[in-house]
């Protein structure tokens, strides 16, 4: 039996593999980042709420 092709198609799917983990990689951090400044933006906006609420508040 030849061993050659079976190496080649297996370095081949390994090589496969890596790609779409690093890419799989890249597209997590991306996601963390997005989340990261979502929440940043949503504190902001909640802060921005609490000063209205505290300038429409009866004196």
């Amino acid at each position: 039996m030849e061993y050659r092709p079976v190496l080649q198609n297996i370095a081949y799917e390994l090589t496969m593999v890596k790609g779409l983990t690093i890419d799989q990689i890249g597209i997590t951090q991306e996601l963390r980042q997005n989340m990261s400044d979502v929440k940043e933006r949503l504190t902001r906006i909640e802060e921005q709420l609490n000063t209205i609420l505290a300038l429409l508040k009866p004196s």
